[in-house]
């Protein structure tokens, strides 16, 4: 019994509970909402990197194991409550187009992410990942989400056969009532619904996601839908270990989506510590992240593991709301999220019967929750017109090209473009211009390649 209560007291000193403010009951209750809230990732991530020609067991196997790794370091050494897994703009980046409208296999796909997770980490050493992402307008930012949250919905709504790309051109001819009623569409629909009504403020069930996939498999299966179902780790799980080509470096058309990868994991990176924080213990009295350094290498680190390992892009999961929000102040949080993500391998055999398609409505709903609707972009509370018709644009081009980086590449010169017209920072037109460049000079070099 004392040697039970000395160590339940060296977890408490370790944690500094009650510096935090929280207790272990709510510590593990905080870690087991999050794990509800992100267990989706586990079915849908193999689900869109078997369209990249990856061994959906292999990807499985990273996944669990890169996130599991991951969550432990942010809970053990930088103690955040943060998970963190494969994001779902990067994993639809990797597959759908540099597998995809590239035309690249999966082993070069893998050497873009490590070389981007990298890139994340150097950044992190050097001190200017804090100093890229201030001189990254905040209208800019916001339209960057806004793109992200418009690929992931267009991912739904293409594993629902709704829309077709040709070339990496919109399919317009197929866009059609027969699309927007076909067994497919039936099946994102369900999803969307159950999703959207297990996730209101109302109700907010932590594993509403989990639930809109099941019933949208078991639709799939009524509807008879021919699907690939992802295989369980009795496959080949250590088929992607180590196979990455890094030779994609020296190769101009690979550097967009390095690049894509890069400003998406380390915006994003900074931009979910602050908000994840804010208004909570975790912040000092300035309003600071004492150990925001630790979570941005185990954020560029995670990303690099996980390319070893055979996965996309890994990123702090803003699902680490719903067990902040449940009162998870603390490491202990990721650590109990992380012994549930590494449980998840016992599931294999169910997550085996999944099909893609179940996935659908549920990447449509996480879509729209990304968009930065109602949220202010400026000093004023509001959009400027200028922010507004930016995103816009931004929003459209992902949709008529399946692309993140080609809309990133016109925000990018929109935003420097405006900064050479008015009196501003020179760091901050200095890196937009050098990031609209390369991102430009990049994709000529794959249209070039490509024709």
């Amino acid at each position: 019994m004392t040697e039970n209560s000395g160590s339940l007291d060296r977890i408490r000193s370790h944690f500094q509970l009650a510096k935090f403010g929280t207790n272990l009951r709510t510590e593990i209750l905080a870690g087991t909402s999050t794990y509800l809230s992100l267990a989706y990732i586990f079915i849908v991530n193999p689900a869109i990197l078997a369209k990249a020609g990856m061994d959906p067991s292999a990807v499985l196997f990273a996944t669990v194991c890169a996130s599991t790794v991951a969550t432990l370091v942010m809970g053990f050494w930088a103690n955040l409550p943060f998970a963190v897994a494969p994001g779902l703009s990067m994993n639809g980046f990797f597959a759908f187009v540099v597998c995809g409208i590239l035309g690249e296999t999966w082993q070069q796909g893998l050497g873009t992410v490590f070389i981007s997770g990298l890139l994340c980490v150097l950044a992190t050493v050097f001190g200017i990942r804090k100093g890229i992402i201030s001189s990254i307008p905040t209208g800019l930012k916001q339209s960057i989400t806004t793109s992200i949250g418009v690929f992931i919905a267009v991912i739904g709504l293409f594993l629902a056969k709704i829309v077709t790309y040709e070339g990496g051109v919109l399919n317009y001819r197929h866009l059609s009532f027969d699309a927007l009623s076909s067994p497919y569409a039936l099946v994102l629909y369900a999803g969307l619904i159950v999703a959207a009504a297990l996730g209101a403020r109302r109700l907010h069930i932590p594993g509403g996601m989990i639930i809109a996939i099941v019933v949208a498999a078991g639709l799939c299966y009524g509807l008879k839908i021919e699907q690939g179902a992802i295989p369980n780790l009795m496959g080949a799980p250590f088929k992607a270990v180590g196979q990455l080509e890094l030779g994609v470096l020296f190769q101009p058309k690979f550097w967009s989506p390095i690049l894509v990868f890069f400003i998406l994991d380390f915006m994003e990176g900074v931009g979910q510590i602050v908000g994840l924080t804010s208004g909570t213990t975790m912040q000092d009295k300035d309003g600071h992240v004492p150990t925001i350094g630790k979570a941005l290498y185990v954020d560029g680190g995670g990303t690099m593991l996980g390319s070893l390992l055979g996965t996309s892009s890994l990123i702090i999961f803003i699902e680490s709301a719903i067990g902040i929000k449940a009162g998870g102040r603390t490491g202990l949080t990721a650590i109990v999220c992380a012994v549930l993500m590494a449980a998840s391998i016992i599931f294999s055999p169910v997550i085996s019967l999944i099909p893609s398609e179940a996935a659908a409505g549920v990447l449509v709903y996480v879509g729209y929750l990304i968009l930065p609707l109602n949220k202010s972009s400026t000093g004023t509370g509001k959009y400027s017109a200028f922010d507004i018709v930016t995103s816009a644009f931004m929003g459209l081009i992902v949709f008529c090209t399946f692309s993140l980086d080609k809309a990133m590449a016109f925000g990018f010169w929109a935003y420097f473009v405006r900064s050479m017209a008015r009196p501003g920072s020179q760091n901050r037109q200095y890196w937009l211009g050098i990031i609209a460049l390369i991102l430009t000079f990049s994709i000529v070099w794959q249209l070039r390649v490509q024709s």
